[in-house]
């Protein structure tokens, strides 16, 4: 097949397009500043540019939509990046294959778990049920998935895919927790945070759900997540067991303290910006007692088997980091 990734050099683009063309498919990745790309391969095509303006040839067989916005100081950044650009995207696409038409064109969606909303502790989501964003970030990737289903031709495929929190070689995110481990001081958001429970996937398993959809021949709307659920206070004792550490200091720090510190930190990237996955937005999801979800409907959909538990995942992520010294 000849497949278009959109954030082909993002974390999980890269995994997935790598993949992709493991299994012989031909992979047009769409990248913004080609001089930054994260990875080389002799088969790999550039496509310059952004979800509003690109060039494709006329035979591609399926989009691949990875690129988002999970951090922003302002939450309209959300709205205009994870829902209008993929309405501009769609429509882009749509005028493409007016001219030559592809029946069916597969459009895939990586959604996110925050679309749906939290759980209550010691429940699981399926995707029966309603869903209630309570990020700015979350309701940016339910409008997302409802412009697809009203925009996108009746001809195409579309399938939307829910991940939780993705884990895996070359994450930015959980890199945070891995250095506060190794540094032996571990700030809490909240005084409960040990014990929520939360689904996780390794970015691996997640490629290898993307790829089940792409190459199958049926729209489908499902959770791809680890079949166990984790508490917050083991994802760190088993980072802390694999840096070899004796000892961490956990600090409990209130909500309203971390909102603060969010709200400081606004003021101050608009004077000096900076990078942080600490922002107001970010708070509503940290209130959450739990975020977890089923794979129960990928594994009888797909046949899906999910290799990487929490000890696996953690030990190829911990030497990834090792590898690209950044621990």
């Amino acid at each position: 097949m000849k497949i278009f990734i959109t954030g082909a050099n993002g974390f999980v683009g890269t995994h997935l397009c790598l993949k992709l063309l493991e299994h012989g498919h031909t992979v047009y990745g769409l990248v913004r500043t080609p001089s930054k790309m994260s990875f080389a391969h002799p088969q790999f095509i550039i496509v310059k540019g952004d979800l509003n303006s690109f060039e494709l040839p006329l035979d591609i067989d399926a989009c691949i939509h990875t690129a988002g916005l999970v951090h922003s100081f302002d939450e309209n950044d959300f709205f205009q990046v994870n829902a209008n650009a993929t309405a501009a995207l769609i429509d882009i696409l749509k005028n493409h294959f007016k001219i030559n038409p592809l029946k069916p064109f597969k459009f895939i969606l990586l959604s996110s778990l925050a679309a749906a909303g939290p759980s209550l502790k010691g429940q699981i989501k399926d995707e029966m049920e309603i869903d209630f964003p309570v990020s700015a970030y979350g309701r940016s990737k339910k409008l997302a998935e409802e412009l697809l289903k009203t925009n996108a031709p009746k001809e195409w495929l579309c399938s939307i895919i829910r991940p939780p929190m993705v884990i895996g070689p070359g994450d930015p995110a959980i890199l945070d927790i891995f250095k506060m481990v190794q540094s032996g001081l571990v700030l809490l958001p909240g005084t409960d945070s040990l014990s929520k429970q939360y689904s996780f996937v390794c970015v691996f398993d997640l490629v290898k759900t993307i790829i089940y959809v792409v190459e199958s021949d049926n729209e489908v709307f499902i959770y791809s997540a680890y079949d166990s659920v984790i508490i917050f206070k083991q994802l760190i004792e088993e980072i802390k067991k694999q840096l070899k550490k004796t000892w961490i200091i956990y600090i409990p720090t209130p909500l309203f303290i971390i909102k603060f510190l969010s709200f400081l930190l606004k003021i101050v990237h608009k004077i000096i910006p900076h990078q942080l996955r600490l922002t107001p937005d970010k708070i509503f999801e940290l209130k959450a007692q739990a975020w977890t979800c089923s794979s129960k409907k990928s594994q009888s959909l797909l046949g899906q088997t999910y290799q990487f538990d929490l000890p696996k995942t953690i030990q190829i992520t911990l030497a990834d980091y090792q590898k690209r010294h950044w621990l």
